[in-house]
Protein backbone atom coordinates (compact mmCIF):
# COMPACT_ATOMS: atom_id res chain seq x y z
CA UNK A 1 0.00 0.00 0.00
CA UNK A 2 1.54 3.45 -0.49
CA UNK A 3 2.60 6.54 0.74
CA UNK A 4 4.92 9.52 0.08
CA UNK A 5 4.46 13.04 -0.59
CA UNK A 6 3.81 12.70 -4.00
CA UNK A 7 6.88 14.61 -5.17
CA UNK A 8 9.76 13.00 -7.61
CA UNK A 9 12.61 10.93 -5.08
CA UNK A 10 15.55 13.49 -7.07
CA UNK A 11 13.79 16.70 -5.85
CA UNK A 12 12.44 15.71 -2.39
CA UNK A 13 11.85 18.60 0.09
CA UNK A 14 13.03 17.80 3.06
CA UNK A 15 10.57 17.17 6.26
CA UNK A 16 10.75 17.64 9.89
CA UNK A 17 12.22 13.95 11.33
CA UNK A 18 11.12 13.05 14.56
CA UNK A 19 14.65 11.52 16.14
CA UNK A 20 14.28 8.44 18.51
CA UNK A 21 16.86 7.91 21.35
CA UNK A 22 17.93 4.80 22.93
CA UNK A 23 18.27 4.08 26.05
CA UNK A 24 21.24 1.38 27.01
CA UNK A 25 19.17 -2.08 28.22
CA UNK A 26 15.85 -0.58 26.87
CA UNK A 27 14.02 -2.17 23.98
CA UNK A 28 10.66 -2.11 22.79
CA UNK A 29 8.34 -4.75 23.31
CA UNK A 30 7.16 -7.36 20.54
CA UNK A 31 3.34 -6.30 20.01
CA UNK A 32 1.04 -8.02 21.10
CA UNK A 33 -2.56 -7.91 19.24
CA UNK A 34 -5.73 -8.68 21.22
CA UNK A 35 -7.15 -11.90 19.63
CA UNK A 36 -8.28 -11.19 16.01
CA UNK A 37 -7.34 -7.35 16.30
CA UNK A 38 -4.93 -6.39 13.12
CA UNK A 39 -2.03 -4.85 12.74
CA UNK A 40 -0.83 -2.05 11.04
CA UNK A 41 2.98 -1.50 9.59
CA UNK A 42 4.42 1.57 8.48
CA UNK A 43 7.27 2.05 6.68
CA UNK A 44 9.84 4.74 8.03
CA UNK A 45 11.65 5.60 5.06
CA UNK A 46 10.77 9.32 4.87
CA UNK A 47 13.00 10.54 1.80
CA UNK A 48 16.37 10.87 0.63
CA UNK A 49 17.50 13.88 2.64
CA UNK A 50 16.43 11.94 5.70
CA UNK A 51 16.33 8.02 5.36
CA UNK A 52 14.84 5.69 7.74
CA UNK A 53 15.70 1.83 7.67
CA UNK A 54 12.92 0.12 9.83
CA UNK A 55 8.98 -1.11 9.73
CA UNK A 56 7.34 -0.04 12.52
CA UNK A 57 4.10 -2.67 13.95
CA UNK A 58 1.52 -1.32 15.12
CA UNK A 59 -1.37 -2.50 17.04
CA UNK A 60 -4.83 -1.76 16.11
CA UNK A 61 -6.53 -2.16 19.04
CA UNK A 62 -4.48 -0.50 21.20
CA UNK A 63 -2.06 1.91 19.44
CA UNK A 64 0.94 0.22 21.33
CA UNK A 65 4.06 0.30 18.82
CA UNK A 66 6.18 -2.92 19.09
CA UNK A 67 10.08 -3.35 18.01
CA UNK A 68 11.11 -1.82 14.72
CA UNK A 69 12.00 -4.45 12.01
CA UNK A 70 15.50 -3.07 10.53
CA UNK A 71 14.61 -4.22 6.52
CA UNK A 72 17.58 -1.29 4.84
CA UNK A 73 17.82 1.79 4.08
CA UNK A 74 14.36 3.83 2.88
CA UNK A 75 12.19 1.34 2.77
CA UNK A 76 9.75 2.94 0.19
CA UNK A 77 6.31 0.27 0.18
CA UNK A 78 4.72 -2.21 2.16
CA UNK A 79 2.32 -5.42 0.86
CA UNK A 80 1.37 -7.92 2.16
CA UNK A 81 0.38 -11.59 1.22
CA UNK A 82 -3.20 -12.48 1.08
CA UNK A 83 -2.65 -14.81 3.35
CA UNK A 84 -1.61 -11.96 5.87
CA UNK A 85 1.65 -14.99 6.94
CA UNK A 86 4.37 -12.49 5.57
CA UNK A 87 4.82 -8.75 4.54
CA UNK A 88 6.76 -7.79 1.72
CA UNK A 89 9.13 -4.44 1.82
CA UNK A 90 10.01 -2.35 -0.51
CA UNK A 91 13.56 -1.17 0.15
CA UNK A 92 14.54 1.88 -2.30
CA UNK A 93 18.26 2.35 -1.60
CA UNK A 94 19.21 -0.79 -1.53
CA UNK A 95 17.53 -1.79 -4.77
CA UNK A 96 15.78 -5.10 -2.55
CA UNK A 97 12.39 -6.91 -1.29
CA UNK A 98 12.27 -7.35 1.84
CA UNK A 99 9.89 -9.68 3.37
CA UNK A 100 9.20 -10.54 6.69
CA UNK A 101 7.12 -12.67 8.70
CA UNK A 102 4.08 -11.58 10.93
CA UNK A 103 4.47 -14.19 13.08
CA UNK A 104 7.94 -13.24 14.08
CA UNK A 105 8.41 -9.73 13.15
CA UNK A 106 11.90 -11.04 11.31
CA UNK A 107 13.31 -11.16 7.81
CA UNK A 108 12.61 -14.05 6.17
CA UNK A 109 14.69 -13.72 2.87
CA UNK A 110 15.54 -10.52 0.29
CA UNK A 111 16.49 -10.52 -3.45
CA UNK A 112 17.27 -7.85 -5.32
CA UNK A 113 14.64 -6.32 -8.20
CA UNK A 114 15.64 -3.21 -10.08
CA UNK A 115 17.03 0.53 -9.32
CA UNK A 116 15.41 2.11 -6.45
CA UNK A 117 11.79 -0.03 -6.22
CA UNK A 118 9.17 2.27 -5.28
CA UNK A 119 5.94 0.49 -4.79
CA UNK A 120 5.04 -3.25 -4.61
CA UNK A 121 1.44 -5.29 -5.12
CA UNK A 122 0.58 -8.68 -4.76
CA UNK A 123 -1.75 -10.55 -7.50
CA UNK A 124 -4.95 -12.08 -5.76
CA UNK A 125 -3.52 -15.27 -6.12
CA UNK A 126 -0.21 -14.49 -3.55
CA UNK A 127 2.10 -16.24 -6.41
CA UNK A 128 3.43 -13.10 -7.47
CA UNK A 129 4.42 -9.79 -6.45
CA UNK A 130 5.00 -6.90 -8.84
CA UNK A 131 7.76 -4.27 -8.01
CA UNK A 132 7.75 -0.73 -9.51
CA UNK A 133 11.03 0.69 -9.95
CA UNK A 134 11.35 4.47 -10.27
CA UNK A 135 15.25 4.78 -10.71
CA UNK A 136 15.30 2.32 -13.96
CA UNK A 137 11.42 2.74 -15.61
CA UNK A 138 10.88 -1.26 -14.86
CA UNK A 139 8.47 -3.52 -12.96
CA UNK A 140 10.29 -6.62 -11.78
CA UNK A 141 8.15 -10.19 -11.58
CA UNK A 142 8.52 -12.03 -8.22
CA UNK A 143 7.74 -15.27 -7.78
CA UNK A 144 5.79 -16.53 -4.82
CA UNK A 145 6.45 -17.91 -2.39
CA UNK A 146 10.59 -18.42 -3.17
CA UNK A 147 10.71 -14.48 -3.45
CA UNK A 148 12.99 -15.59 -6.80
CA UNK A 149 13.43 -12.99 -9.22
CA UNK A 150 11.65 -13.23 -12.93
CA UNK A 151 11.09 -11.30 -15.70
CA UNK A 152 12.05 -7.39 -15.50
CA UNK A 153 9.97 -5.43 -18.07
CA UNK A 154 10.26 -1.91 -19.58
CA UNK A 155 6.84 0.78 -18.49
CA UNK A 156 6.55 4.58 -18.37
CA UNK A 157 9.34 7.43 -17.00
CA UNK A 158 9.57 7.14 -12.81
CA UNK A 159 6.96 4.15 -11.65
CA UNK A 160 5.61 5.05 -8.35
CA UNK A 161 2.58 2.92 -8.32
CA UNK A 162 1.29 -0.65 -8.91
CA UNK A 163 -1.81 -2.42 -8.78
CA UNK A 164 -3.61 -5.69 -9.65
CA UNK A 165 -7.07 -6.02 -11.14
CA UNK A 166 -9.19 -8.35 -8.14
CA UNK A 167 -9.42 -10.89 -11.03
CA UNK A 168 -5.26 -11.27 -11.30
CA UNK A 169 -5.16 -10.69 -15.20
CA UNK A 170 -4.05 -7.33 -15.27
CA UNK A 171 -1.66 -5.03 -13.35
CA UNK A 172 -1.46 -1.27 -13.95
CA UNK A 173 1.46 0.82 -13.46
CA UNK A 174 1.30 4.46 -12.69
CA UNK A 175 4.28 6.71 -13.87
CA UNK A 176 5.02 9.85 -12.27
CA UNK A 177 7.31 11.51 -14.85
CA UNK A 178 5.32 10.48 -17.94
CA UNK A 179 1.85 11.26 -16.18
CA UNK A 180 0.98 8.19 -17.52
CA UNK A 181 -0.52 4.33 -16.72
CA UNK A 182 0.64 1.55 -18.18
CA UNK A 183 -1.80 -1.56 -18.29
CA UNK A 184 0.45 -5.26 -17.94
CA UNK A 185 -1.23 -8.25 -18.83
CA UNK A 186 -0.87 -10.88 -16.52
CA UNK A 187 0.67 -13.44 -16.29
CA UNK A 188 2.31 -12.54 -19.85
CA UNK A 189 3.55 -9.16 -18.18
CA UNK A 190 2.81 -7.67 -21.64
CA UNK A 191 2.41 -4.33 -21.79
CA UNK A 192 -0.23 -2.13 -23.37
CA UNK A 193 -0.49 1.29 -24.64
CA UNK A 194 0.21 3.92 -22.00
CA UNK A 195 -3.06 6.01 -21.21
CA UNK A 196 -2.37 9.84 -19.82
CA UNK A 197 -4.20 10.30 -15.96
CA UNK A 198 -2.89 13.53 -14.86
CA UNK A 199 0.63 15.80 -14.30
CA UNK A 200 1.97 14.41 -11.80
CA UNK A 201 0.11 10.70 -10.79
CA UNK A 202 1.46 9.52 -7.58
CA UNK A 203 -1.27 6.69 -6.60
CA UNK A 204 -3.72 3.95 -7.50
CA UNK A 205 -6.23 1.96 -6.44
CA UNK A 206 -8.93 -0.71 -7.71
CA UNK A 207 -12.24 -1.29 -6.28
CA UNK A 208 -12.60 -4.83 -5.40
CA UNK A 209 -15.72 -4.40 -7.79
CA UNK A 210 -12.76 -4.28 -10.72
CA UNK A 211 -14.84 -1.85 -12.68
CA UNK A 212 -11.98 1.03 -12.93
CA UNK A 213 -9.10 2.16 -11.26
CA UNK A 214 -8.57 5.64 -9.43
CA UNK A 215 -5.68 7.62 -10.27
CA UNK A 216 -4.49 10.59 -7.79
CA UNK A 217 -2.26 13.69 -9.20
CA UNK A 218 -0.02 15.46 -6.89
CA UNK A 219 0.09 18.18 -8.88
CA UNK A 220 -3.13 19.06 -10.17
CA UNK A 221 -5.35 17.94 -6.43
CA UNK A 222 -7.51 15.52 -8.99
CA UNK A 223 -8.76 11.93 -8.84
CA UNK A 224 -9.19 10.15 -12.59
CA UNK A 225 -11.49 7.16 -12.61
CA UNK A 226 -10.47 5.00 -15.47
CA UNK A 227 -12.39 2.43 -16.80
CA UNK A 228 -11.98 -1.08 -16.85
CA UNK A 229 -10.70 -2.94 -18.91
CA UNK A 230 -11.23 -0.24 -21.75
CA UNK A 231 -9.01 1.74 -20.01
CA UNK A 232 -10.82 5.23 -21.05
CA UNK A 233 -9.99 8.22 -18.68
CA UNK A 234 -13.15 9.88 -16.73
CA UNK A 235 -13.56 12.79 -15.52
CA UNK A 236 -11.32 14.06 -12.84
CA UNK A 237 -12.46 15.10 -9.86
CA UNK A 238 -11.27 17.20 -7.35
CA UNK A 239 -10.14 16.12 -4.05
CA UNK A 240 -7.98 18.71 -2.46
CA UNK A 241 -3.74 20.04 -2.75
CA UNK A 242 -1.31 17.44 -3.42
CA UNK A 243 -3.26 13.85 -3.00
CA UNK A 244 -1.00 11.41 -1.78
CA UNK A 245 -2.90 7.96 -1.39
CA UNK A 246 -6.02 6.06 -2.10
CA UNK A 247 -7.73 3.71 0.27
CA UNK A 248 -11.00 1.69 -0.66
CA UNK A 249 -12.41 -0.94 2.27
CA UNK A 250 -13.07 -4.63 0.51
CA UNK A 251 -15.97 -4.20 -1.05
CA UNK A 252 -16.84 -0.28 0.23
CA UNK A 253 -18.46 2.15 -2.58
CA UNK A 254 -16.35 5.00 -0.85
CA UNK A 255 -12.57 5.70 -1.67
CA UNK A 256 -10.55 7.64 0.70
CA UNK A 257 -8.14 10.33 -0.47
CA UNK A 258 -4.85 11.60 1.51
CA UNK A 259 -4.30 15.14 0.61
CA UNK A 260 -3.54 18.07 1.81
CA UNK A 261 -4.07 18.07 5.98
CA UNK A 262 -7.05 15.75 5.75
CA UNK A 263 -8.79 12.95 4.32
CA UNK A 264 -11.62 12.92 1.30
CA UNK A 265 -14.33 11.07 0.36
CA UNK A 266 -15.01 10.28 -3.26
CA UNK A 267 -18.03 7.74 -3.65
CA UNK A 268 -17.70 5.29 -6.26
CA UNK A 269 -21.19 5.37 -7.29
CA UNK A 270 -21.18 9.15 -8.63
CA UNK A 271 -22.44 11.03 -5.47
CA UNK A 272 -20.63 14.06 -4.76
CA UNK A 273 -17.32 14.25 -3.19
CA UNK A 274 -17.73 14.71 0.62
CA UNK A 275 -16.32 17.48 3.12
CA UNK A 276 -12.81 15.98 4.00
CA UNK A 277 -11.95 14.83 7.50
CA UNK A 278 -9.68 17.48 9.12
CA UNK A 279 -5.91 15.88 10.43
CA UNK A 280 -4.07 18.92 10.93
CA UNK A 281 -1.15 17.41 9.91
CA UNK A 282 -0.03 16.56 6.44
CA UNK A 283 -1.64 13.39 4.77
CA UNK A 284 1.00 11.45 3.42
CA UNK A 285 -0.58 8.04 2.78
CA UNK A 286 -3.31 5.81 3.61
CA UNK A 287 -4.84 2.57 4.51
CA UNK A 288 -7.95 1.04 5.06
CA UNK A 289 -8.65 -1.51 8.28
CA UNK A 290 -11.13 -3.25 10.17
CA UNK A 291 -14.80 -1.27 11.54
CA UNK A 292 -14.51 1.11 9.27
CA UNK A 293 -11.08 3.15 10.16
CA UNK A 294 -8.38 4.13 8.42
CA UNK A 295 -4.56 4.45 9.42
CA UNK A 296 -2.93 8.04 7.97
CA UNK A 297 0.76 8.85 7.44
CA UNK A 298 1.63 11.88 8.92
CA UNK A 299 4.42 14.26 7.95
CA UNK A 300 5.12 15.07 11.57
CA UNK A 301 6.21 11.11 12.13
CA UNK A 302 3.24 9.62 13.19
CA UNK A 303 0.28 7.49 12.20
CA UNK A 304 -3.26 8.84 12.56
CA UNK A 305 -6.29 6.90 13.30
CA UNK A 306 -9.31 7.96 11.68
CA UNK A 307 -13.18 6.75 12.16
CA UNK A 308 -14.43 6.68 8.56
CA UNK A 309 -18.20 6.97 9.35
CA UNK A 310 -17.61 9.41 12.26
CA UNK A 311 -15.10 11.48 10.59
CA UNK A 312 -13.42 11.50 14.25
CA UNK A 313 -9.49 11.30 14.73
CA UNK A 314 -9.13 8.46 17.00
CA UNK A 315 -5.57 8.50 18.33
CA UNK A 316 -2.11 9.27 16.58
CA UNK A 317 0.62 7.25 17.21
CA UNK A 318 4.28 8.65 17.60
CA UNK A 319 6.79 6.64 14.91
CA UNK A 320 10.91 7.16 15.74
CA UNK A 321 10.44 8.87 11.89
CA UNK A 322 8.04 9.95 8.75
CA UNK A 323 6.01 6.99 7.56
CA UNK A 324 6.62 6.35 3.87
CA UNK A 325 4.04 3.67 3.42
CA UNK A 326 1.80 1.92 5.75
CA UNK A 327 -0.67 -1.36 5.39
CA UNK A 328 -3.13 -3.09 7.89
CA UNK A 329 -3.22 -7.24 7.93
CA UNK A 330 -6.91 -8.40 7.29
CA UNK A 331 -6.63 -10.63 10.85
CA UNK A 332 -4.38 -10.92 13.70
CA UNK A 333 -0.76 -11.25 13.32
CA UNK A 334 2.30 -10.94 16.00
CA UNK A 335 5.83 -9.49 15.34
Amino acid sequence: MSRRDGRSAIAVVPLVVLVAVGLAGCSKPTVTPAPGAPVAYAAVGSNAATPGDSVSPVATSTGKVGRPIVVGTLPSAVALLPDDTSLLVAVKAEDDLVEVSTTTGKIVKKVGVGLEPDAVAVTPDGSTALVANFGDNTVTEVHLPSLVAGRTIPVGRQPVAVAVAPDGHQALVVNFQDGTLTPVALPSLTTGPAVPVGSEPVALAIPSSGAEALVADFQTGDLTPVGLPSLTPGPAIPVGADPTGIAIPTGGTVAWVSAGDGVTPVSLTGAPVGPAIPLGVPAQCIASGPAGRAWVCSGDGALVEVALTTGRVVRTVALTGIPAAVVVTRSAASS
